[in-house]
């Protein structure tokens, strides 16, 4: 809660694991955090201390293993950032914005080699993971840190609707200290800046959008991760997708995805993933929804690779909806709002 700009959070979390295989147990999370929020027309300033303790109950440890392990250190951050503003055009129809931000991190080093690792990741490089307080999701690793992230972004809204059609934001971190925190099999990095981030989002013509994503290697001085989507949305039922990703040496595919009504009870599903770098299909599906004045049926067919071997799976979701009331059968709809970017099954009239 905030009263004159003081803030005090609270964060807990316990969560089981349970495998065939290997350790499994409990893991407990408890995050307080104080902040400081100051902020005024043009500008903000928002510091913050946090203390991250995490504790393991643990099954099926090996010999000479702790089954207890813990970990506790605290997390400083400071946010800063500008805003200026002016109008633009003929009779200023538009209105543009230019924000520059500062975040400072710092978390000392603990060694965590001890602790085993559930559901911990790095995450894709985008904008959101420059300025988060740890560059892992999960709860199993906490990253140290002594970096600076330097963002600069601009808006541009029409004055007249308030609709932005455009969105671009590019950062980057400085690394005052190496990390030395890592997952299993990783290897701890050696630079002194992250990859480059661009990220683009151009509302092109009314319902015509697209998206670019940028991450450049200025160590290697090529691009690491990249994507681009072409998007035409109506409404959360009305939408195709064409897209492009590329992750260096690991990934190369293309990507398209369409949800569309037929008529007035019909709507249509299909969605296809294309790896180039393989020449081969990663994923397809495709499936219908009949809408009633009372209820509505979901059917959708898959087939997808589900391992690095090659082997492939088929399945297919049924869902019945009864509106006003609780769905039954497998969850057709949130796969769909998954896989397809856009769609939205609570918008189900046109």
């Amino acid at each position: 809660r905030a009263r004159r700009g003081l803030g005090l959070g609270f964060d807990s979390e316990l969560t089981g694991f349970t495998r065939t295989d290997g350790v499994g147990g409990w893991r407990t999370r408890l995050r307080p955090e104080f902040s400081y929020d100051l902020a005024r027309p043009g500008w903000y300033l928002r510091p913050a201390a946090a203390w991250d303790f995490t504790a393991y109950s643990l099954r099926h440890v090996s010999a000479g293993s702790a089954d207890s392990p813990t970990r506790s250190l605290p997390v400083l951050s400071l946010d800063a950032g500008l805003s200026f503003e002016r109008l633009a055009g003929s009779r200023a129809a538009r209105r543009i914005t230019l924000e520059p931000r500062l975040y400072y991190l710092y978390v000392p080093y603990r060694d965590q080699s001890a602790l085993p690792v559930f559901d911990t990741a790095l995450p894709d490089a985008n904008v959101v993971s420059l300025f988060r307080a740890n560059r892992y999701v999960g709860g199993d690793r906490v990253s140290d840190a002594n970096e600076i992230t330097l963002g600069l972004a601009t808006q541009a809204f029409s004055s007249r609707s308030g609709q932005r059609f455009l969105s671009a934001t590019l950062g980057e971190s400085f690394y005052l200290e190496d990390p030395q925190t890592t997952l299993p099999g990783e290897v701890a990095q050696r630079r002194h800046r992250s990859a480059l981030i661009a990220d683009l989002d151009w509302r092109a013509w009314r319902d015509l959008g697209v998206r670019y994503v940028l991450a450049w290697d200025p160590q290697s001085s090529r691009t690491a991760r990249s994507s681009v989507t072409l998007q035409y949305r109506r409404s959360g039922q009305q939408v195709a997708n064409l897209s492009y990703r590329y992750l260096r040496g690991q990934m190369e595919q293309a990507d398209a995805s369409v949800a569309w009504p037929l008529g007035r009870h019909w709507d249509a599903y299909a969605r296809g993933v294309y790896s180039l770098m393989d020449r081969k299909s990663i994923e397809n599906f495709a499936g219908f929804q009949y809408r009633g004045s009372c209820w509505a049926l979901r059917l959708v067919t898959r087939r997808s690779v589900s391992s690095r071997t090659g082997a492939t799976d088929s399945g297919f979701y049924l869902q019945l909806e009864l509106n006003g009331l609780s769905s039954v059968g497998t969850g057709a709809d949130a796969f769909l709002e998954r896989s397809i970017r856009g769609y939205s099954a609570s918008n189900s009239k046109h």
